[in-house]
């Protein structure tokens, strides 16, 4: 099952939003989707605790896809999550989460 998380950012990424996208990350998303400000900086973020945690054995294997929406909104970014899950065969599960 596809579930796509859709993250949107009112505050650019910082270190201490680390524990946030490590719990986001503890769910297993297929797709990791950001949008809002600095959308690139959340994607980066994950992409780089994704490579983190698998080179340090903390937990080999870490992945899940990520993108960012500049310039997009939210509806459309949500839009795009839920035609991943269709593409997928999968059920439309996409949970939003407000920073």
């Amino acid at each position: 099952m596809a579930k796509c998380i859709v993250l949107h950012s009112s505050k650019p990424y910082t270190e201490a939003s680390l524990s946030i996208l490590r719990k986001l990350l503890g769910q297993e998303p297929d797709l990791f989707a950001a949008v809002g400000i600095d959308c690139e900086g959340w994607e980066d973020a994950m992409d780089w605790l994704c490579v983190d945690l698998d080179t340090s054995g903390e937990q080999p294997g870490a992945f899940c896809n990520t993108t960012s929406h500049p310039n997009e909104t939210l509806a459309d970014v949500v839009e795009f999550a839920e035609q991943w899950c269709d593409l997928k065969g999968c059920k439309r599960d996409v949970e939003i989460i407000e920073i």
